[in-house]
C-alpha cells in the first residue's frame, strides 16, 4: 500500500519541481517586465484622477479606498495599484470630478492621500493644517495642438 501512494504522489511532485525550477530560472527575467507593466498601467485618459494614498498594503486596503472614492458624485470607475499605493479614477462622460471631494473620500477611507494629479490640477496636503492645497493648475493642451 505504501508503495501505491508514493506511485501516485509521483507526478505531483514531479509537477511541483518543474515548477519550482522554472520560477526559479525566470525569477529575474521576470521582475523587470513587471516592473516595465506596472509602469505602463499609470497611463491615464486625460480626464482621469490619480490619488496617491499612504501605506495601502494589500487589496483589503485598496477595496476600501476604492468603496470611499465610489461615493463621490460622477465617479464610474477606480483602478488601484497596491504596489504604487495609488488609486485611478474615472469621471462620467463629460463630468468634472470634484477634486476635494475625492481628497476627503480617501482621507475617510483611513489611508492619507498625500497627492491628487487631475484635470483640475495638483494637490498635495499642506503640513499645517493637513488638507488639501493646490500647487499647480492643470496642464491641458490647446486644442487642435
Amino acid at each position: 500500500m505504501p508503495s501505491r501512494m508514493k506511485l501516485s504522489t509521483l507526478p505531483l511532485l514531479l509537477a511541483l519541481a518543474m515548477m519550482t525550477s522554472a520560477v526559479e530560472a525566470e525569477g529575474p527575467a521576470v521582475v523587470v517586465p513587471q516592473t516595465i507593466q506596472a509602469k505602463a498601467k499609470l497611463k491615464m485618459a486625460p480626464t482621469e484622477t490619480v490619488i496617491y494614498v499612504g501605506d495601502m498594503h494589500c487589496s483589503h486596503c485598496a477595496k476600501s479606498v476604492a468603496s470611499k472614492l465610489y461615493t463621490v458624485k460622477g465617479v464610474t470607475q477606480v483602478r488601484t495599484n497596491v504596489k504604487a499605493d495609488l488609486a485611478i479614477v474615472t469621471p462620467q462622460k463629460k463630468k468634472t470630478l470634484d477634486p476635494l471631494a475625492l481628497w476627503a473620500a480617501a482621507q475617510a477611507s483611513g489611508f492619507p492621500a498625500v497627492k491628487l494629479v487631475g484635470p483640475s490640477g495638483t494637490y498635495v496636503v499642506d503640513p499645517e493644517t493637513k488638507k488639501a492645497k493646490k500647487v499647480a493648475k492643470s496642464v491641458t493642451p490647446a486644442p487642435g495642438a
